[in-house]
């Protein structure tokens, strides 16, 4: 029997339109990330650049994050309808650009123009949940917009990689826009245009923002050179810049994290530090379709959905722990370390082959 809490009142009638509209703003998001690491390799070898390589990461997820912390105020300044079509408009024109780049400098402000608005396609839908679904649909709406990640493993390294064996992978760029567009007017006419709740005054963290757009920096200009001074500089600049971040956090009644998320002893501490390793372990995959392109000679295709395996591997362990007693989860704990070791002795594996390619 259908209920009001279940899938089918979310997934038909004018819900399911809802439900396509929001969650296809995060599949869009994720899809061009798992799209682009697979064309990247393809895209040095026609345009070069392979020193900014990172780059297209690392300021694109700094521009999604800023435009994370963004989509409440447009969200409460605009409503859905407006906020969600200005995402769309932000993350057509990254792609625009990226996709007429005549070298990597126009394809890195392409690439942060697209996580700007892809940041606010990510955030946005989240917070419409509420504002769009009965309560009694908002687990549901929650679960459904998440396993778009799940969903973009298999679709963005199929369409990245089709695009990238044929050479054209400005095209990937360009069939972004019209899907962009489809689904801004889906919003367009599903979605509210102001929000029931009366608009709160929103203060942004905006020194906090800029202080870690400034660690990302000084990091990636310090990777540029091959010169260990230069490369010591450029870290010590981020190491400092990132004690700044923690200093202002710490003080500024403008918090960007919760409150006590950064003190010695709070229970949010360990949790944050275990998620920023777990970054850090994860952006080895940004090098892995460039590596088994280069190294291995594997196909675009091929070498996208190895690389989206980890992302896999993510969306599985999610599902399976989120049900798990104490018990049994100290038990995954464990054998996820294990694995995680076995998982970091391939890697410097395959930095070394990278090491002895580059050298020689």
């Amino acid at each position: 029997m259908t209920t009001a809490s279940g899938w089918s009142a979310l997934l038909w009638g004018s819900n399911g339109l809802r439900s396509v509209a929001l969650a296809g703003g995060v599949a869009l998001h994720a899809i061009n990330v798992y799209l682009v690491t697979t064309i990247l390799p393809s895209v040095v070898k026609d345009i070069g650049g392979l020193d900014y390589y990172a780059w297209n990461t690392t300021l694109f997820v700094v521009a999604s994050i800023i435009g994370s912390v963004l989509s409440a105020k447009c969200l409460s300044a605009l409503g859905p309808r407006l906020a969600y079509s200005l995402a769309g408009l932000v993350f057509a024109l990254g792609c625009g650009v990226c996709s007429s780049a005549p070298d990597m400098a126009v394809l890195v402000l392409g690439r942060t123009i697209q996580g700007l608005g892809g940041g606010l396609l990510f955030a946005l839908p989240y917070s419409m949940i509420r504002l769009v679904f009965d309560e009694g649909l908002w687990p549901r709406a929650m679960a459904l917009i998440s396993g778009m990640w799940g969903a973009a493993t298999l679709i963005g390294p199929a369409v990245g990689g089709v695009f990238a064996q044929y050479d054209a992978w400005r095209a990937a760029f360009w069939v972004l826009i019209p899907v962009t567009l489809l689904f801004m007017v889906l919003a367009w006419a599903m979605l509210p245009g102001k929000s029931a709740e009366a608009p709160g005054r929103l203060v942004l963290p905006w020194l906090q923002l800029l202080l870690l757009t400034g660690v990302v920096l000084a990091i990636s200009l310090g990777s540029i050179k091959p010169s260990p001074l230069y490369n010591a500089l450029g870290l010590v600049l981020g190491l400092v810049l990132l004690y700044a971040v923690y200093r202002v956090e710490g003080s500024d009644r403008h918090r960007m994290l919760p409150k006590h998320s950064l003190t010695p002893g709070s229970a949010l501490l360990p949790i944050y530090l275990s998620m920023s390793l777990m970054v850090i372990g994860m952006t080895s995959e940004v090098f892995v379709p460039y590596f088994l392109q280069v190294l291995h000679l594997q196909t675009p295709l091929v070498a996208g959905y190895i690389a989206a395996l980890m992302a896999a591997g993510w969306t599985l362990g999610a599902l399976y722990s989120s049900g798990l007693v104490q018990a049994s989860a100290n038990r995954a704990i464990s054998c996820s370390r294990s694995l995680s070791c076995r998982g970091w002795h391939w890697r410097l594996s395959v930095c070394r082959k990278a090491a002895v390619h580059c050298s020689a």
